[in-house]
This record gives C-alpha cells, sequence and structure tokens, in this order.
C-alpha cells in the first residue's frame, strides 16, 4: 500500500517569465522547457517564485506553440531532480517541475464579452 508520505504531486498557477523553448531528444522526442514566475504572500509580503518547467512529447509540441513569455498558466506535475555534468566537467543540480498537463488561464473583462457574444436575432 502506498503511504501518502510518499506522494510527488505539484500544482501550480503563474505566468512564463520567457517564450517557451523546444528542443528534441536524440530519440526526436520533444521537450518544451520554460520558467514560470509563481506569486505568494508571506505575512503581507509579496514573494515570486521562479521555477523551472519541463514538457515532454505532445504536450510539450503543443505548449510551444500555444504559450509565449506572459502566458498565465495551470501546471500539473511532479518534482524531479536533475543532475548533469557540463563540458568543463562541472557538476550541476537542479529541481524541475515535469508537467503532466498544462492549462491555459484566459481571463476576460466583462466589457470585452458582453461585445463578443452574438445578439439573439
Amino acid at each position: 500500500m502506498k503511504d501518502i508520505s510518499d506522494e510527488n504531486k505539484v500544482i501550480l498557477s503563474g505566468r512564463l517569465t520567457e517564450n517557451p523553448v523546444l528542443r528534441y531528444t536524440q530519440k526526436s522526442v520533444p521537450i518544451c522547457r520554460f520558467n514560470l514566475a509563481v506569486n505568494m504572500y508571506n505575512r503581507g509580503e509579496k514573494e515570486t517564485l521562479f521555477l523551472p518547467i519541463v514538457v515532454w512529447s505532445e504536450l510539450g509540441l503543443e505548449c510551444s506553440t500555444a504559450l509565449q513569455k506572459g502566458s498565465a498558466v495551470k501546471v500539473e506535475g511532479k518534482l524531479v531532480n536533475r543532475q548533469w555534468e557540463d563540458s568543463e566537467g562541472r557538476k550541476h543540480k537542479t529541481i524541475e517541475v515535469v508537467a503532466n498537463k498544462v492549462e491555459l488561464i484566459i481571463k476576460y473583462k466583462d466589457s470585452s464579452v458582453k461585445e463578443n457574444i452574438p445578439k439573439e436575432e
């Protein structure tokens, strides 16, 4: 039986800090990466977290074309440790969110929504 303390699930909402970057693995699997700015408040003080998001495969392709700098999104996924060594032999570590669901958040002003509703005849 799975212990609840072993769960790794993240749900975030925020805005992209730059346009998404699409790359492909050696086996031609798409990988989309972007950074998400997430605002939070601690004792009335605003703090912004900047989190790296990774989206694989078809969802990554969709994100690379549908999202841009400033897009508001809701991301669901899990935290993953990633380690690599650069060309000079230095080791690096980072924690990323690997997303399995990304939703574009679109907010309309009341006036613009009303203007775009077709009139019944």
